[in-house]
């Protein structure tokens, strides 16, 4: 219990101090870096991008069951069951994300097709029961979990249909732990960051097959976070953020030395 409850006091520190105003004005609904190619002109377009790749690469359609673990205010499960007519499941830890995703619910008329709960992603029994899913996002939640990773896809195989597709962006690591320890103050997690290759072993440990993976949108997300760095400054200039807050640069310079990359996994079950 006290593990969960510092995991939800380090994820709501994060969420409540730098994110509401910064995501708000940068990314409408979503909380995430999206895919933000040479093409896109915001983080918006990025988002709206990723959602439509999603779609196309892993076949969601109207008689997919869609779970979103992490999903803040569900607005990737919620406009992806709005373009396909899948139903849906999203699950966060923070009550402020669960109030915002009915708003959005409603807002985009799919209260018929899903609900955002609120509970702790390594303990699903207990959130969506006996309920199992032909598709599951995992979209840049993973790493506050990386020293509970073997028992997280252990149970997540017990939701997920046979040959269920699963959507993972997440961190890791090139080099030893300790250099990128800041990072990790920056994320504030407790579990040790993952290197990529102990990353893929695990997933593939699991049981799971491996069916695509990239870093490409290493540099998609550096561009995020380039625009992140530039409003989010502006934000801390002007007051509305604490200087001391804002630690997205300590980040983006892992990522262009190349000690942390983004990744795109997708496996199956």
């Amino acid at each position: 219990k006290q593990w969960y409850q510092r995991r939800v006091r380090g994820v709501n520190n994060v969420y409540e101090t730098v994110f509401p105003r910064l995501w708000r004005s940068l990314c409408g609904d979503y909380i995430n870096f999206g895919y933000f190619t040479e093409d896109c002109s915001n983080m918006i377009e990025a988002n709206e991008k990723f959602v439509n790749w999603i779609i196309k690469k892993v076949g969601i359609n109207e008689s997919s069951r869609l779970l979103e673990i992490g999903c803040a205010r569900g607005a990737y499960a919620i406009n992806i069951s709005k373009q396909t007519g899948c139903s849906f499941v999203g699950l966060d830890i923070l009550p402020r994300f669960i109030e915002e995703g009915q708003e959005l619910l409603k807002k985009h008329g799919v209260e018929d097709k899903g609900k955002i709960l609120i509970g702790d992603m390594t303990k699903l029994s207990d959130v969506v029961g006996g309920q199992t899913f032909t598709h599951v996002l995992t979209l840049g939640c993973l790493f506050y979990i990386h020293d509970s990773m073997d028992i997280f896809l252990k149970q997540l195989k017990e939701f997920c249909e046979p040959g269920a597709w699963i959507v993972n962006q997440d961190f890791s690591r090139t080099v030893p732990v300790d250099k990128i320890r800041p990072v990790m103050r920056h994320w504030r997690t407790e579990g040790e960051t993952l290197e990529i290759t102990a990353y893929l072993k695990k997933i593939l440990n699991s049981g799971y097959r491996l069916q695509y993976y990239n870093n490409d949108n290493n540099d998609f997300a550096k561009r995020s976070i380039d625009t992140v760095l530039s409003e989010g400054t502006k934000l801390v200039e002007s007051g509305e953020i604490p200087k001391d807050a804002f630690t997205f640069r300590i980040l983006r310079d892992a990522m262009e030395a190349g000690d942390i990359i983004y990744n795109t996994f997708i496996f199956r079950a």
